[in-house]
This record gives structure tokens, C-alpha cells and sequence, in this order.
């Protein structure tokens, strides 16, 4: 008996959500058969069996999360070495990034007496969530009632899965780490074609003020306290989709002409929509628009 473990995904992804099993216990396979997809907080991707033999065991069903490096299948037999199959291409020229977990909420200092802290506590409130309405920031117990009400009329709370969590996940890191800031321009349009592309333009536009600002064009390393200019200039183009938003990247956009930036922005999105949008594609954007 041999198990194959979920192969490192890319990207610093640490789990995935099965979508799909193409086996079953019994089955005999070949290598580099899909045994299963599994849906990312970026793509589904399948994973292909790393050896010829017969399936054993199934590690999870439709739905379940798997941990990279935790059991997926269990091999009876054909026992081969596992090379550590890495599914995608790692981009080898690109400084690795280290993404870091969200933080838990810190606690808040709010005053709370006992007995209303143990009011929250047989209303299963978080009294990190309470909006203390009380003298000196205290909560009260009107302010447990009703935070409980809010969560009976909200409906039952359901864990995020995929891209939603991994949304939640950088935002709240963003917003740890990086200074809110926002800037305001007006551009006259007047001169330009009817049916012209605007994304396009506003591409080209990025592109044009990060050649002329190389500090647009950077990576942060809040750890180290340095950052590293970038000569390439890759844009993170988010797509809305049903689930959430996913941004692959439009890659060396400063040496691409508008034409072969459409087309490449058309293939991306249809990509994107269908969820079959290649690894590689949604790995170390550099920027975002």
C-alpha cells in the first residue's frame, strides 16, 4: 500500500476543496490519469495520478477540504516513487512571496460585567462584535440582546469556502498591512473614437505611469521592511464571477500592442468564467486594476 498525498498546488495555497472524483476504490489507473478535481481559492484543477495501479482507498468526498500534503488516494498496488507531483508550472524567475495568514480579531477593551458577558455566552454572541452602547464604551446587555437578534434574522452562519475565504483572508491582511489611500484624477475622453476600447486604453494607460513611476511597479515585504522594484509590468485584472471575484494576470502588458491585449484579456475571462483558467495565469500579479 502506498498513498499519494494532495501535491502543492502553487502559489502558497495550503488546501482545496474536492469538486469531483473520475475513480473509485477498485480501479485500476495509469499515470498521469485525472483522479479528481479539486476547486482552489483560484481555479479547479485536476489532479493526475502519479503512478499505474489500482485505487484503494478515496481520501474525502464532494466538498471536503483537503490539507496539501494530507492522503488523497491510496494505491494497492504498481507502488512507485512519489516525485512530489507539482500540478501547474512554478514561475522560477519571479522573488517568492510569502503570503501570510490573516490575523485572528484581536479582542477588544470594551467594559463588560460578568453577568452580561455570561449572557453572550448562552446566546453564543462574540462580544469582539458588539456594538457597545453603554457609559465609557460598556456593553450592555441591550446591546447582547440585540446583537443576538441580528444573527437570528441574518440566519445561520456557514464557513467560506474557496475563493470567498481566501477574499476575506487578504482583505483583512490588506488592511493590517497596507496604508488605505486613494487618489482622485479627471481625464478629459472627449477626443477619443466612438467604440473605443476603454479597458484596453486604461491598461496600456497603468503600463505607460509605471514605466514613468517604478515605484508603482513594486513588491512590500512588511516582514523585512524592504521592497523590490519590478521591470515587467504584469495587471491583475479582477473577474466577477458566480462564487466570487478572481483576478488572473495579464502578463508583460507594457511590450504588448492593443490588439494582442484584447485578445489576451478575451481568453482570460472566458477561462475565468468556465473555471479552467491555467495556474499559471493567476500566479504573482504585480499589480491590479
Amino acid at each position: 500500500m502506498r498513498q499519494f498525498n494532495l501535491p502543492d498546488l502553487g502559489e502558497g495555497l495550503e488546501e482545496a476543496e474536492i469538486v469531483a472524483w473520475y475513480v473509485n476504490e477498485g480501479d485500476h489507473v495509469v499515470a498521469d490519469q485525472p483522479l479528481v478535481s479539486v476547486e482552489t481559492d483560484k481555479a479547479v484543477v485536476e489532479v493526475p495520478s502519479p503512478q499505474s495501479g489500482r485505487i484503494a482507498r478515496l481520501f474525502g468526498g464532494k466538498g471536503d477540504l483537503v490539507k496539501v500534503g494530507a492522503p488523497l488516494v491510496e494505491f494497492a498496488e504498481g507502488v512507485q516513487e512519489d516525485t512530489g507531483t507539482v500540478v501547474g508550472e512554478i514561475d522560477r524567475t519571479a522573488p517568492a512571496r510569502a503570503v501570510p495568514a490573516a490575523e485572528p480579531t484581536r479582542a477588544r477593551t470594551a467594559q463588560v460585567l460578568p453577568a452580561v458577558r455570561a449572557l453572550a455566552r448562552k446566546l453564543d454572541v462574540d462580544l469582539n462584535l458588539v456594538q457597545a452602547t453603554g457609559a465609557g464604551g460598556m456593553i450592555t446587555r441591550a446591546d447582547v440582546e440585540r446583537a443576538a437578534r441580528s444573527m437570528v434574522d441574518a440566519g445561520p452562519a456557514e464557513p467560506l469556502r474557496g475563493m470567498r475565504r481566501a477574499m476575506a483572508q487578504r482583505m483583512a491582511t490588506a488592511h493590517a498591512e497596507i496604508a488605505r489611500t486613494t487618489v482622485t484624477d479627471e481625464a478629459d475622453v472627449d477626443g477619443w473614437t466612438k467604440g473605443h476600447d476603454t479597458t484596453i486604453r486604461l491598461v496600456r494607460a497603468i503600463a505607460a505611469a509605471a514605466k514613468a513611476e517604478p515605484s508603482l511597479n513594486a513588491w512590500y515585504n512588511a516582514q523585512a521592511g524592504e521592497r523590490r522594484l519590478i521591470n515587467r509590468i504584469d495587471i491583475g485584472i479582477a473577474v466577477d464571477i458566480e462564487g466570487g471575484l478572481i483576478v488572473p494576470v495579464l502578463r508583460n502588458v507594457g511590450e504588448r500592442d492593443a490588439k494582442d491585449l484584447r485578445s489576451g484579456l478575451d481568453r482570460m475571462r472566458a477561462d475565468a468564467a468556465a473555471r479552467s483558467i491555467p495556474p499559471e495565469e493567476l500566479r504573482a500579479a504585480r499589480g491590479g486594476a
